[in-house]
């Protein structure tokens, strides 16, 4: 646990009495579990599996009439919606918290946290900018939505902010005016780390390599991107424009999913919060340790996760390794034919195509419509039809169409979906 100065002790230790958190305690429980060997990790966490099914089996109504965690069934969102208030602990005395998920790839999810899921987040949070260079107290820009911001939440979540350091930043508005006036804000104010969507980070790159290719910001050690898949055109585009290093974070706070990319660029996942499974569809199965107020078992993330073999890593962090998030379950493209395709298809297909900077499908029964930005200097809109070409040796529509820098759709948090099933 690294300060920046006295200022930034005091800023933690009021972070924690403010909020009713024990942010410093689980910071330091974790910065030790991560160095300890694999096997132990595991154990851990199957320990405090067990330890939170007697919890549920006495005192959580849905599960009753369970008998052994391993014969349960996967838990999907609209069980949690339908029976929303019988997982809840009966017995548990603290007080909880209703939280909502964004709702980026579907109908928002009501669920409930306790102080202590909430001091394992941000804990965690922590530990993914320590990587890129972070001491606590240290100031950070939040670049993003409503889901991260908390842009129309309480005059306690500005003061949490606030004791963090943190700047907020909109990914609502990104001209090149409002792109201009945060390059200026992010350097008057010597900011350390940037912390937000891939998709904002990505287009604010994308003006700086164009306009302002000499932009540089003396004081920033690091980026961290959250909340979106991070591709590697995008992670270099941002690497090349802030001139730092740029890593990636994975979470799902309502499975208590939390990984964050060490100095090797390897995706741990932290198993002494999260019990984690792999279905046979390979979609991640999650279970918030950190959470006895409001539990839910074998919960369905929708993502779907390869997880290495490795057990080590060069970093010295034991955690399991998350060999490649392949993306939501739900961003699969289905033709009248019942032929599909997952958003991975189209990311591999785009991949090595430079000029392409970013992409959005748009489809129903009848079409498909293939969102372009790019480069416009380099190529002519004829030389992308080889990828709609492409695109019709797999899927099968009515109508293809294909649009070069038109407007993306985007979602009510301001995050960036790459694929969307529209109702007309």
């Amino acid at each position: 646990m690294r300060f920046n100065n006295l200022n930034g002790k005091v800023r933690f230790f009021l972070l924690d009495l403010f909020g009713r958190s024990h942010i410093k305690n689980v910071l330091a429980i974790l910065e030790k579990e991560q160095y300890l060997p694999y096997d132990m990790l595991t154990q851990i966490s199957r320990s405090k599996l067990n330890h939170l099914f007697e919890i549920a089996r006495k005192s959580v109504p849905f599960y009753s009439n369970s008998t052994n965690y391993d014969e349960l069934p996967s838990l999907n969102k609209e069980t949690v919606r339908k029976e929303l208030n019988n997982f809840i602990s009966t017995i548990y005395t603290n007080s909880i918290f209703e939280k909502n998920t964004s709702g980026s790839t579907g109908k928002p999810l009501t669920y409930y946290v306790t102080s202590n899921t909430r001091s394992y987040l941000w804990a965690f949070i922590i530990m993914s900018w320590d990587v890129a260079g972070y001491k606590i107290g240290d100031r950070v820009a939040f670049v993003a939505g409503s889901a991260l911001l908390n842009l129309k939440s309480s005059l306690k979540h500005f003061i949490f902010y606030k004791l963090l350091n943190i700047d907020a930043y909109s990914a609502f508005t990104l001209g090149e005016k409002d792109i201009e006036k945060y390059l200026y804000k992010l350097t008057n104010r010597k900011t350390i780390i940037i912390y937000g969507y891939a998709s904002a980070l990505d287009i604010m790159a994308t003006y700086i390599n164009s306009h302002n290719p000499n932009y540089k910001c003396e004081s920033l050690k690091g980026i961290i991107c959250t909340s979106e898949m991070l591709t590697d055109p995008m992670r270099e585009n941002i690497k090349k424009a802030f001139k730092v290093d740029v890593f990636n974070q994975y979470g799902c706070n309502e499975g208590g999913v939390s990984s964050f990319e060490c100095e090797y660029h390897r995706l741990h996942l932290i198993n002494t919060r999260c019990y984690y499974e792999i279905d046979g569809n390979g979609q991640l199965l999650a279970t918030d340790l950190s959470n006895e107020g409001f539990i839910l078992l074998k919960y369905e993330t929708g993502d779907l996760v390869e997880m290495s073999e490795n057990k080590t890593c060069a970093c010295g962090r034991n955690f399991p390794i998350i060999k490649n998030v392949i993306g939501r379950s739900r961003d699969i493209v289905t033709d009248n034919k019942n032929n599909s395709l997952h958003a991975s298809f189209f990311h591999y297909l785009l991949f090595n195509e430079k000029s392409i900077t970013q992409f959005q499908v748009l489809y129903n029964r009848e079409a498909i419509s293939l969102y372009l930005n790019v480069d416009s200097n380099k190529k002519n809109n004829e030389f992308y039809e080889k990828y709609m070409n492409e695109i019709k040796k797999h899927l099968s529509f009515n109508k293809y169409n294909l649009y070069i820098n038109s407007p993306f759709l985007t979602s009510s948090n301001a995050k960036h979906r790459h694929i969307i099933k529209t109702d007309i």
